[in-house]
C-alpha cells in the first residue's frame, strides 16, 4: 500500500431502467476505470437491487453497488467525473479507515445461588429462570373483601 493513497468507499444507485447483466458491467467498468487511474480494488461489492424509501428522478427502483478502494486523493476527481453519467442516479464518495476484525468475547454471567457460566452476548439470563419459584398465596375470600369494602364506605 502506497503512503499516498487513501482508503475510499463509493455507493451509488443505477437506474432501473438498465438490466441486471448492464448494471454488473458498469460496475466492472468503473472498477477497470478506476484501476486505469492506478488505484486498487480494496474490497468488491455487489450490485443489488432495492426499493428506494422515496423516489428519485421518479423511480421507485434503483440498482444498489458499492466497493472499496484505494486511490491518490487528486485522483477523486476523475472518478466523480466517470459517476456523473446518464446510468448512476446518485452517489457518495467517503473516505474511510480499515475496521480491526470483531473479536467475539463471550459474557461471564454470576447468578446468585448457582454455578459461574459463560453465556453468549445474544442471550440474557433472567433471574427467575435459576431461581426458585414463590409460593402461591391463597386468593382472599369474597365475604372478607366486601366487609372492607363497606367499611372504607361507611355503610
Amino acid at each position: 500500500m502506497d503512503k499516498s493513497q487513501t482508503l475510499y468507499e463509493v455507493a451509488y444507485l443505477i437506474s432501473p431502467a438498465y438490466s441486471d447483466e448492464e448494471a454488473q458491467n458498469f460496475q466492472q467498468l468503473l472498477k477497470s476505470g478506476l484501476q486505469s487511474l492506478g488505484g486498487m480494488i480494496d474490497n468488491e461489492g455487489e450490485v443489488i437491487k432495492r426499493r428506494l424509501f422515496y423516489p428519485i428522478k421518479k423511480m421507485a427502483e434503483a440498482y444498489l453497488a458499492s466497493f472499496r478502494f484505494l486511490i491518490a486523493p487528486e485522483k477523486i476527481s476523475a472518478l466523480k467525473s466517470k459517476l456523473n453519467s446518464k446510468e448512476v442516479l446518485r452517489f457518495l464518495i467517503v473516505e474511510t479507515k480499515r475496521q480491526p476484525a470483531r473479536i467475539y468475547r463471550p459474557r461471564i454471567a454470576k447468578i446468585p445461588g448457582a454455578e459461574t457460566m459463560i453465556v453468549p452476548m445474544e442471550r440474557k439470563i433472567k433471574q427467575t429462570e435459576t431461581a426458585a419459584p414463590k409460593p402461591i398465596e391463597p386468593a382472599a375470600n369474597i365475604e372478607e373483601i366486601d366487609k372492607k369494602l363497606e367499611e372504607i364506605l361507611g355503610k
